[in-house]
């Protein structure tokens, strides 16, 4: 009769069992393919809808894939001819995607990091508080001289942080063509926007997605600077100062965000579109409702209801357009449409990450938006902005390419079937681990 083995001590059994165990399991492991990611998003058919109360929390995601999607900061050189990167910008890495359609609905969810927390502001003007630039020299003082000329060319004021760094008060649409591509050679960097957490002044959180609407087949979306308009003049010592520098003082670069066509933009904005946030009812509590043709009582219904919505842009080569109203943001593109309130959102904060759900009706309910088909394919391009990092206007994350997204006509993908073959090698590898064990367990017991 066999002594019942001792392994107290016998730290080579432990080894030669862990071996046999691992051999098992690799014979069962290794011959499984993995699951390739598409090399765009697929909007699979799904029966169900979305529950924009609690986004991504509907059954129908949990069997269709992220795809994730990497970002760039926007106002860097490897997307624009500027003369520096701004540090601020691109502070988010990558977006992840999921996407379906029910027959009626496209759903797209979107998901990013934001480890500054989530920002509600949402003042009257939406935006947020007042968007001041910061500027600065990392090399040095700043050149005041050049900085008197560019505010009082564009009639801001500005106050000193201290030898370096200054805050310029108002919007830098007008002067974002200088900013970017001028005011650097003369020791005047854009840094980013000025936050004081303390006092209020930081930006909304966002998040945008661009689909393509022209007929080429490889557009550019290359994130164009903003100005007072395509061709400007700039007027004075300032346009001297630019001339001597460009050869012109005329501006190159303003004007939409495209090399072609045109684009619908959806963009979501945290305090003002959100259900939460601190200016969800600026449509009931504003005087342009009805001025601006939208109708009071539809806002009022609209803003009672369990979800958010985001506003519709269209976007060419020539500038940046609000859809649907009077021209709240930007120029107006259609005029008061009745569709206005036909794009909803969810979004939630939750452990670090903000989760963002966009529906839309798959027909266009307004001109100049996106009319989607299912079997094809459209080109998207994704934006986020961190509110609390300083992130607004033309700061942000992008996409640095658009992305193919494909509405499927075929529902999400079933798991692929384990092939006959692997199962053999499984078993095999399960009966030569068995074997070893009791040769280890006999060997052992023969040495007591």
């Amino acid at each position: 009769m066999l002594k019942k083995p001792n392994f107290k001590g016998n730290w080579l059994v432990y080894i030669a069992i862990a071996l046999v165990v691992v051999m098992g399991a690799v014979y069962v492991v290794e011959p499984v393919a993995l699951a390739q990611a598409p090399s765009g998003i697929v909007a699979y058919k799904i029966t169900g809808n979305a529950n924009l109360s609690n986004p991504g929390s509907e059954n129908f995601w949990n069997k269709i894939p992220y795809y994730n999607a990497s970002l760039v900061p926007n106002l860097s050189q490897q997307l624009l001819p500027l003369l520096a990167n701004v540090p601020t910008s691109g502070e988010t890495p990558y977006v992840m995607v999921k996407a379906a359609w029910n027959g009626t609905d496209i759903i797209i969810l979107l998901q990013w990091p934001d480890r500054y927390g989530p920002s509600l502001v949402g003042a009257d003007s939406v935006s947020g508080p007042g968007h001041w630039p910061v500027v600065y020299n990392p090399n040095g003082p700043l050149n005041v001289t050049f900085l008197n000329e560019l505010t009082s060319a564009f009639h801001r004021s500005y106050f000193m942080i201290n030898s370096s760094y200054a805050v310029i008060k108002g919007s830098p649409r007008p002067m974002e063509y200088v900013l970017a591509y001028v005011a650097p050679k003369y020791g005047v960097y854009f840094y980013g926007y000025y936050v004081n957490v303390s006092e209020g002044h930081y930006y909304p959180d966002r998040a945008a997605i661009m689909w393509y609407m022209g007929s080429e087949q490889s557009p550019s979306d290359c994130m164009n600077i903003g100005g007072p308009h395509p061709g400007y003049t700039i007027p004075g010592p300032l346009g001297q100062l630019v001339k001597s520098y460009l050869g012109t003082n005329v501006e190159q670069y303003t004007g939409g965000s495209l090399s072609s066509g045109a684009a619908n933009i959806w963009e979501w904005i945290s305090g003002a579109t959100y259900q939460n946030g601190s200016d969800f009812n600026y449509f009931t509590n504003s005087t342009w409702d009805l001025s601006q043709g939208i109708s009071t009582q539809a806002a009022e219904q609209f803003s009672s209801s369990p979800h958010g919505f985001f506003v519709n842009l269209m976007t060419n080569q020539t500038g940046l357009y609000d859809i649907g109203d009077g021209g709240i943001w930007y120029p107006n593109a259609t005029g008061p449409e009745p569709g206005y309130f036909s794009g909803y959102t969810g979004a939630k904060y939750s452990n670090g990450m903000w989760t963002v759900e966009f529906v839309r009706p798959l027909a266009a309910t307004m001109p100049d938006t996106i009319n989607i088909t299912p079997g094809q394919t459209y080109n998207i391009a994704l934006a986020t902005w961190i509110g609390k990092a300083g992130e607004t206007s033309w700061d942000k994350s992008i996409s640095a390419n658009f992305i193919p997204l494909t509405v499927s006509t075929s529902g999400p993908p079933s798991p692929p079937p384990i092939p006959y073959a692997v199962i053999a090698v499984a078993a095999i590898g399960i009966i030569v681990s068995a074997v070893a064990v009791g040769l280890v367990f006999y060997s052992a017991g023969r040495r007591e």
